[in-house]
């Protein structure tokens, strides 16, 4: 034992022995709480990662004045905003306080300091109405009267040095620095850090009123961000809106050639009617408080639609009815050629529509044939095995979606409807082989029946091709009947047991309103 200690004693009595022996432990100690630290940081940032929201889906809007908002914001759009509705600041603001990068609940004003009621008030409000597992975020970048090359990286500068006194070049020096584009990329990796980003908003275009140019020029600042953002076109579509429409009150509605337009240059791009959205009254470029309400809506149904598969309806604004009638009736369809025709139901006193985007619509003729619609008339085409129908617009021209021809087409029969929708390829389908592709048939005295191709089986509503017996359609055109109707109430009395008829020479009880033909006189029942 006393040996044994002589040793120990013997080992650590030298005093450069236990310097150095301290300086080891040192070292090793140091290297530890480097590895220590090092792991730390990776937690961290895996921690960050793994904080991502799946259902947190973040949309990027930008624009001009109307995409800001321009209407004063009223008691009703005040203090009713889910929490589910965020905004990613992209500006500080004084009132209400708000700090650059952070999230707050999306009450106006949303966009920036200057601005008020827009859009992306109602467009969000409604995402959250109608995705109830789901929150949406916005990060939203405009300046009033900007033109779009200011959100084009390679052109912002020049634009900015040769126009250094414009409002909205002082706004992009105020609110983001003087780069718009880059205060959106900035924002929108921010978001990724905690949520996904779904899609693009896009309302702008009276700075470039008719430009032939824009639709390309919006598709190079597209394809900028997705890249800047990692982000595929088909994951990330774009939304674009109509400016307002000269019926309205609209003093550059000539650009919306050039927005409708979009689909063909952007495959992924949607368009969002600006059609009877009330203007300010005061302007010919904005909306007005409704009007703005509205588009919102607009913008989210396209949205609903194109992402999620979700159909909604939506408040519409007042729109002069004009009612329809048939006017002629085909019975052989090589005596249709290339006319546009409606597709109606008499005994059901319905017809097939274009509701919005992809949806197919079947209902009564006041719904159907309403200017609101994306089409109620359909074209006549031959294909292998059958006849096409494309969707034609109230307007007369053809439907577009996503740059293609809209079709009618059927699901699957599993599926649970019909749309309208492109053929795919040589598969004449969208979702199914033949799903585009119809046997007609024209049954003396009953109509036309409609058999799907793709799935066997027959067309009756709205829903997908799947019934073994047809319903009949009448394929025929339409006039236009107000100036032939007495506003007044049907009369009484001796005539009572008078029988009534609608529009399409169907009885009708006494409880049925809206126009009828009673002793060969139209009147409208209220």
């Amino acid at each position: 034992m006393k040996k044994d200690n002589q040793n120990i004693y013997s080992t650590f009595a030298n005093p450069m022995q236990l310097t150095n022996s301290y300086k080891n432990c040192m070292k090793i100690m140091k290297k530890i709480s480097l590895m220590v630290m090092g792991l730390f940081m990776l937690a961290t940032s895996l921690e960050v990662k793994a904080e991502v929201d799946p259902n947190f889906h973040i949309y990027i809007c930008f624009g001009q004045s109307n995409m800001e908002g321009n209407a004063q914001w009223e008691s009703q759009d005040v203090g009713n905003v889910d929490a589910r509705f965020q905004m990613l600041a992209t500006c500080n603001f004084d009132s209400p306080k708000r700090t650059l990068g952070n999230w707050y609940k999306a009450e106006c004003p949303i966009v920036s300091p200057q601005g008020k009621l827009g859009p992306t008030d109602y467009f969000g409000r409604t995402m959250v109405a109608n995705l109830p597992n789901h929150k949406i975020g916005v990060i939203a970048v405009a300046m009033g009267g900007s033109p779009i090359e200011m959100f084009d990286k390679d052109k912002y500068q020049q634009k900015m040095a040769d126009n250094p006194n414009e409002w909205w070049a002082t706004l992009a020096k105020w609110n983001y620095g003087g780069n718009p584009y880059g205060r959106i990329i900035e924002m929108a990796k921010k978001a990724k850090e905690v949520g996904v980003i779904k899609g693009i908003l896009l309302h702008q275009g009276c700075s470039n009123c008719g430009d032939p140019n824009w639709p390309d020029m919006v598709k190079k600042i597209y394809n900028d961000m997705l890249n800047d953002l990692d982000l595929q076109a088909a994951d990330v579509p774009l939304f674009v809106g109509e400016v307002e429409y000269q019926n309205m009150g609209g003093g550059c509605s000539s650009h919306n050639v050039q927005v409708d337009r979009m689909p063909s240059v952007i495959p992924t791009s949607h368009v969002v009617s600006a059609k009877y959205l009330p203007g300010n009254g005061s302007d010919p470029w904005h909306f007005s408080a409704q009007g703005y309400r509205l588009f919102g809506q607009r913008y989210a149904q396209i949205a609903l639609s194109a992402i999620y598969g979700i159909d909604i309806d939506i408040d519409q604004p007042t729109v002069p009815a004009t009612p329809k009638a048939i006017d002629q009736r085909f019975v052989e369809l090589k005596d249709i050629k290339t006319s546009p025709f409606a597709i109606v139901n008499e005994a059901d006193h319905k017809a097939l529509y274009g509701r919005h985007e992809q949806f197919l619509g079947y209902g009564d003729f006041e719904q159907a044939f309403a200017e609101l619609n994306s089409g109620y008339y359909f074209k006549l085409s031959r294909t292998g095995g059958g006849f096409r129908l494309r969707l034609v617009t109230p307007e007369g021209g053809d439907y577009l979606l996503t740059g293609d021809f809209g079709y009618l087409n059927s699901q699957d029969v599993d599926g649970n409807r019909c749309f309208i929708g492109g053929v795919n390829g040589q598969n004449n389908g969208q979702d199914i082989a033949k799903g585009a592709v119809w046997d007609i048939q024209y049954v003396e005295g009953k109509g036309f029946t409609l058999r799907n191709v793709g799935t066997g089986k027959y067309l009756k509503t709205n829903d997908t091709a799947k019934y073994d017996e047809p319903a009949y359609f009448t394929f025929c055109t339409l006039k236009d009947v107000t100036s032939e109707v007495n506003e007044k109430e049907i009369v009484v009395g001796s005539e009572r047991n008078t029988p009534t008829y609608n529009l399409m020479g169907v009885p009708v009880g006494d409880d049925y309103r809206g126009i009828v033909i009673k002793n060969g006189k139209k009147f409208v029942v209220k």
